[in-house]
């Protein structure tokens, strides 16, 4: 060989050497330790609450909204034409209808406590799933992107913060194995599904992005305008103070339509996560207050934004808090002060 060739082949062994070492390095970094836990379990119990929140709103028109002889008709549900599998088309029995509609109300509660999340996590996806088809006419959006992501929380450790099970593992003294296989394919399970949930709340914020950069409405800065004035989602007496002040109007405009463009870039780097989850749930509120009839999505939306943020970020938020506690309990007078 020649000089040349020794030193190319000698680069080449160098960056394959390296390529290797950085394989490991990110294989260890995922697979010995598990990210994102408190946001993990903060967007469990507010999915758990969504769902049910689905039950309890409709308990005591159940029958009538969700029941077999209810106002979507049993053929549309359960006809030729719609093949989707739902626990309520089993029987168009009353009885199974109680028990089923029910049984959900209980699981999504658990799903919330996170007691057996895993087990929870399953049984909540298919029952929410299942009533979600019954009637599709109720829904508002933030049912497709709570039904996708709890395919995701399947294999997401959701339950190890601010769970029944984490309470018990602490009454044990359990603590997991982390030089375990086990440990190790299910920590690689847990951050894939982290990045797969992630990554639908990019999509779901780029494809709604792309869609309102065409409409002329958004392009002029009026669209907010015309959305307010909807009877359906308005709040009456209370959003005139927004769309009657024109600068403010083009100027949300503009600004949701940037944010959602922006978003997914704003995540690449860490710094600029809780700013990007800060603005996320900001708008989000707004459609909650603004758009009453989204309130579910919005609350979806909210919770899926969580997960972004890692356990750092809300350590040093907790202690922040903290401080700002301490010292405004410090400001104040003692109680027996002369």
């Amino acid at each position: 060989m020649t000089e040349k060739e020794i030193r190319i082949d000698a680069g080449n062994n160098i960056a394959l050497v390296s390529m290797k070492a950085t394989a490991y390095s990110l294989l260890e970094r995922f697979s010995g330790r598990r990210n994102a836990l408190i946001g993990a379990a903060l967007t469990r119990i507010i999915l758990g609450a969504i769902g049910l929140y689905y039950y309890l709103r409709d308990y005591f028109h159940r029958s009538i909204l969700w029941g077999p002889d209810g106002v979507w008709p049993w053929q549309n549900f359960s006809g030729p034409n719609n093949d989707v599998f739902s626990v309520y088309s089993l029987s168009k029995s009353e009885t199974w209808f109680q028990l089923v509609f029910h049984a959900g109300a209980v699981i999504a509660l658990l799903f919330m406590l996170g007691w057996k999340t895993r087990a929870m996590t399953v049984l909540h996806y298919i029952f929410l799933w299942s009533l979600q088809q019954r009637n599709p006419v109720l829904l508002d959006g933030g049912d497709n992107a709570t039904v996708i992501v709890l395919i995701f929380f399947v294999f997401i450790d959701s339950g190890s913060r601010f769970s029944l099970d984490a309470r018990l593992r602490r009454r044990k003294q359990w603590k997991p194995d982390v030089e375990s296989m086990r440990y190790r394919i299910g920590s690689l399970l847990h951050h894939a599904g982290l990045l797969a949930a992630i990554l639908q709340v990019c999509t779901i914020y780029l494809v709604s992005g792309m869609y309102k950069v065409q409409g002329e409405r958004w392009q002029n800065g009026t669209a907010l305008y015309y959305i307010l004035r909807v009877g359906e989602f308005g709040w009456p007496g209370v959003n005139h103070f927004v769309y009657e002040h024109a600068t403010l109007v083009v100027a949300m405009t503009y600004a949701t339509v940037f944010f959602q463009l922006a978003f997914s870039f704003l995540l690449l780097k860490r710094s600029l996560r809780p700013f990007a989850v800060t603005c996320g749930v900001l708008l989000h509120l707004g459609i909650a207050v603004y758009m009453s009839g989204l309130l579910t999505f919005s609350s979806t939306m909210i919770a899926l934004e969580l997960l972004i943020m890692g356990d750092e970020h809300y350590r040093r938020l907790a202690c922040k808090a903290q401080k700002l506690f301490n010292k405004r309990r410090s400001l104040e007078p003692a109680a027996h002060a002369s």
